[in-house]
């Protein structure tokens, strides 16, 4: 008989032994090759291997690449509220405004889709009680009232000034003729803020008033000096605007209630439609864009800086005062910054023909873009003219749906996300029908892809600029 601890052991074993071991583990056999041969050991001094075809020293940070998208969309209903100098120096530049107004209109009557518009008229002066926030008025036969409005219907284009387009333009006359009494101190940015707040512009009955709440808004300041739309707003005493003791500039604002700053305009104008409409909302400009050495104006000595335009084929001088022989503007660099903060594009008023201006404001009145604005700072190289590392895409609106380059038309040969598109290059100098690049006018930051001639983007369509970031990139113009 075995003893008990033998028979405890016994069993204990044929139980394991029993019992499925899931601890236990594999070898694994790899497969492998018997290379013939002698051994060897390379003894020599370690080098880097190098491939001559492939080696450079072009060597830079790693940036990321950065695609914008845009759709061209056209406003059905569109406010326009023009803002005109007043004062002593602008008879010129009005007239050349109200001779040159037919371009404007026309973008407007023959956008696709028609686009029912209204257009109202108030002057910088905001000392005058008779004039700070009111609208000028029209007299046309029988009818006036202060504000143009043309609604499409089939067949054309009605409007409350008569019969046919060129009673617009001789009502825009009309109400565009503010005079050259007005005050020195040109508040243009103030100006628009009070009519677009008077209560008459905007509360009374719909079918009867400038301002419509679902309509876009699209303000347009004519003016040969700077805005000075701080008094009697904003708390600071320090003055610099350009020329004369006007306004203190935007980085020395702070804190709740300074109105003066530029900053302040732009989220008036950004809210003014409610929260996430600010697409529907732009202001542009009529200004002085160079910063040239000019002459001062009715006998100030202050050193100014702007646009000159001899009236007598002499050349003009950089310092000095106008001795009436020249057509002087100062530089509108705040209202050329609202302009480029809010999506709005800003024209030269130095320029003798207003009509391309014109023509150009009223493309962007109806909604539809020449200019795209970048949301980063891109890294241009030019080459030949072109900026390499900036290409854009345009797909109309009834391009082709498309996986592959292959699936599209000669016409739009490129596939971009899943919509066939043609490509342009981004030139450096602005072409005659083609894309460039600028990052300042003037002395206004713009940081745009600008479309000219035939290559201006068609209503509906998408357009895509892509282009490298630049991590060194600079939010300012020299």
């Amino acid at each position: 008989m075995l003893p008990i601890r033998v028979f405890i052991v016994l069993s204990l074993g044929l139980a394991l032994a029993g019992c499925d071991d899931r601890t236990r583990t594999r070898k694994i056999v790899e497969p492998f090759a018997v290379v013939p041969g002698t051994p060897t050991v390379d003894d020599a001094t370690p080098a880097v291997l190098t491939d001559a075809t492939r080696a450079t020293d072009a060597f830079g940070v790693n940036v990321p690449r950065q695609c914008d998208a845009y759709t061209q969309v056209p406003v059905r209903k569109v406010d326009i509220l023009w803002v005109v100098d007043s004062s002593g120096s602008m008879a010129p530049k009005q007239a050349r405004l109200a001779a040159n107004f037919q371009g404007f209109i026309n973008q407007l009557v023959t956008a696709n889709p028609p686009i029912d518009f209204h257009i109202a008229v108030t002057s910088t002066d905001t000392d005058d009680a008779n004039a700070r926030g009111k609208l000028r008025a029209w007299s046309l036969g029988a009818s006036s009232e202060n504000y143009i409005s043309c609604a499409p219907m089939v067949g054309g284009v009605t409007c409350n000034t008569g019969a046919n387009l060129n009673t617009v333009v001789t009502a825009f006359q009309q109400m565009s003729a503010v005079g050259i009494n007005g005050s020195a101190s040109e508040r243009g940015l103030y100006a628009a803020y009070l009519a677009l707040t008077e209560p008459t512009n905007i509360t009374t009955p719909v079918f009867d008033r400038f301002v419509r709440p679902d309509a876009a808004l699209y303000v347009v300041v004519v003016s040969d000096e700077d805005d000075a739309s701080c008094t009697p707003m904003t708390r600071q005493t320090t003055c610099t605007a350009d020329p004369g003791c006007r306004c203190a500039p935007d980085n020395s604002l702070a804190g709740a209630g300074n109105w003066g700053s530029t900053d302040y305009f732009v989220r008036f104008l950004e809210t003014y439609k409610g929260y996430g409409n600010a697409d529907s909302v732009a202001l542009a400009a009529i200004v002085a864009t160079d910063a040239d050495d000019v002459p001062s104006q009715f006998g100030d000595p202050t050193p100014h800086v702007g646009c000159c335009r001899s009236l007598n084929g002499q050349g003009c001088p950089t310092s000095g005062t106008n001795d009436g022989g020249f057509e002087i503007a100062y530089s509108g660099s705040r209202y050329a910054r609202v302009a480029s903060e809010t999506g709005g594009v800003t024209v030269s008023i130095c320029q003798q023909d207003f009509s391309a201006a014109l023509s150009s404001l009223g493309y962007a009145a109806s909604g539809l873009r020449r200019d795209f604005r970048l949301s980063r700072g891109p890294d241009v190289r030019p080459d030949a003219g072109v900026a390499t590392g900036l290409t854009t895409f345009v797909s109309p609106a009834n391009a082709a749906n498309c996986t592959v380059d292959g699936n599209c038309p000669a016409l739009t040969p490129v596939c971009r996300t899943g919509r066939c598109a043609r490509k342009l290059p981004v030139e450096i100098a602005p072409p005659a029908n083609g894309a460039s690049y600028l990052k300042c006018e003037g002395t206004g930051l713009r940081n745009i892809v600008r479309f000219e001639g035939t290559s201006v983007p068609e209503p509906l369509s998408t357009v895509e600029v892509c282009y490298d970031v630049l991590p060194t990139f600079q939010n300012s113009c020299p």
